[in-house]
């Protein structure tokens, strides 16, 4: 039988297991819960990363003037179960790096990892009755929690109605879940993209689903040291990552800096000794070309609290989300509303 049909008759029969389970939470047989604040619930439809994480910073920052967010996540790839709360000794391995990134850009927000959201975000209510709301990444999925407000992410160049169902596409969820959407905010878009581009994007969604649509960007800043030290900057690079789709970034660090060698390892791999070891003997210091190794603040997350990791030069790319400038203004009015 060829691969292909194989691929296509999987995807079937994990459509009809989907639409099996959305129907049973519509119909009330398995049951949601509602919290008792407001939240806002960010996710997509594709396996892998489609720009949560900072967008989930940008929305928390853009929230600022309307009150007191709280966070909670999954905390996928953390070594821990159940509630965890998210406090100054949090690493990695407590809560996972993608809400460790998050506390380390907002310390003084509450916030909690849970498998069950729920759990978390009773928690925060309890313990923090003055929030105003509780925002989520990565749950668009996680139907036992009903939310007050969807944002749906899909990238530019993976748009979610354009794609199939894994393992015939890259798709996790049915695409016509969007229609569960308040607002659909497409993610890494090129910056010259043009009118003609987004209206055209704007109409094919427009069948799908009657959520607005806003095209969002991904910002560099200045490499950051994650160990402090007192070198001069590294000529000659090394780049490595371990994240859903590496290429993008692997291209930047090619195109902005004498990258010697590059390694993507899979996403939210956890980095210890093997891999500590296999960039140390590539710098100059042990016979080899390279003089510092770049990496995503994501991966930094998960080695910065290991001491073996420490005597390595190892720099990371911070990089934000910003709403693309034909977008703000509707942006804002949208963030007004469903704040």
């Amino acid at each position: 039988m060829p691969f292909k049909l194989i691929r296509n008759i999987i995807a079937y029969l994990l459509g009809g297991i989907l639409r099996i389970r959305h129907f049973l939470y519509d119909i009330g047989f398995f049951k949601s819960e509602t919290p008792k604040i407001k939240t806002i619930i960010i996710g997509n439809l594709a396996i892998g990363g489609a720009g949560k994480t900072p967008f989930t910073d940008f929305l928390i920052q853009e929230l600022q003037p309307f009150g007191k967010t709280g966070f909670v996540s999954r905390g996928y790839g953390r070594k821990t179960k159940g509630l965890v709360p998210i406090s100054s000794s949090s690493d990695a391995c407590t809560i996972g790096d993608e809400p460790l990134l998050i506390h380390q850009h907002y310390p003084q927000m509450p916030g909690a990892v849970a498998e069950k959201r729920i759990l978390g975000i009773q928690y925060l209510k309890e313990k923090f009755p003055h929030l105003d709301r509780i925002i989520l990444d990565d749950a668009f999925q996680h139907r036992a929690l009903k939310g007050t407000t969807y944002v749906l992410l899909s990238k530019f160049d993976q748009l979610f109605y354009k794609d199939q169902l894994w393992p015939a596409g890259g798709l996790r969820d049915l695409i016509s879940r969007a229609q569960s959407a308040h607002a659909i905010v497409i993610t890494s878009t090129p910056e010259n993209i043009d009118q003609q581009s987004m209206m055209r994007i704007r109409s094919e969604i427009k069948e799908i689903s009657s959520a607005p649509v806003f095209f969002s960007q991904t910002n560099t800043s200045p490499i950051v040291a994650l160990f402090p030290n007192k070198n001069k900057m590294p000529d000659n690079w090394g780049g490595f990552c371990g994240i859903a789709h590496p290429k993008p970034f692997l291209h930047f660090l090619k195109k902005n800096f004498e990258i010697q060698e590059a390694i993507a390892w899979r996403d939210h791999q956890w980095l210890g000794d093997q891999e500590a070891e296999m960039l140390r003997s590539k710098l100059v210091t042990f016979g080899g070309n390279i003089e510092g190794w770049i990496t995503t603040e994501k991966d930094a997350m998960r080695i910065a609290h290991l001491t073996q990791w420490k005597d390595i030069p190892i720099y990371y790319l911070p990089i934000k989300t910003t709403i693309h400038k034909e977008d703000i203004e509707e942006w804002k009015k949208w963030l007004k509303q469903h704040q």
